[in-house]
């Protein structure tokens, strides 16, 4: 059976208000070791998110709100996607974040690049176990995949 996004994103997110200088979301970033990070405006909707290379020409991290850095639109998967389609997904839009959302359309939670190395690590480690990469994701061959992370450069 596949592995689905759900059984890898990680489901205790953290979010910023619209409003918040970058510099607040950079030490909500730091504190919580976490590189995305979703925006939220008055209602509590997730309008955008930010990640580490949104700061990366940004001076005055005090001065400069988050809704002017974040990356919108949001891309989102359902919970019971198969994990090698959240993937291509991230490999075809060039993005290390996913936003993961039950059958009610709520967010339940996010699947990152991070995410996606540690099961890679905890592949690699379980081989003598004879478990691998491909057959959590139900695949032939990591040709595919290795050639997309290489055009894209995740």
């Amino acid at each position: 059976m596949a592995t689905l996004a759900r059984d890898i994103m990680t489901n205790k997110i953290m979010m910023i208000p619209v409003g918040q200088s970058l510099a607040d979301a950079m030490d909500l970033m730091t504190e919580k070791r976490i590189r995305h990070l979703p925006v939220v405006d008055v209602d509590s909707r997730i309008v955008g998110i930010l990640s580490l290379k949104d700061f990366s020409n940004v001076e005055d991290l005090e001065n400069q709100k988050v809704e002017v850095y974040m990356s919108k639109p949001i891309e989102w998967v359902d919970h019971d996607i198969p994990l090698r389609s959240a993937i291509m997904r991230m490999l075809e839009k060039k993005i290390s974040a996913l936003l993961v959302a039950d059958q009610k359309h709520e967010l339940v939670g996010i699947v990152t690049t991070d995410d996606l190395l540690w099961l890679l690590a905890q592949s690699l480690e379980k081989s003598d176990e004879k478990h691998s990469l491909s057959t959590i994701l139900d695949i032939e061959s990591l040709d595919e995949i290795a050639h997309q992370i290489a055009q894209t450069g995740i």
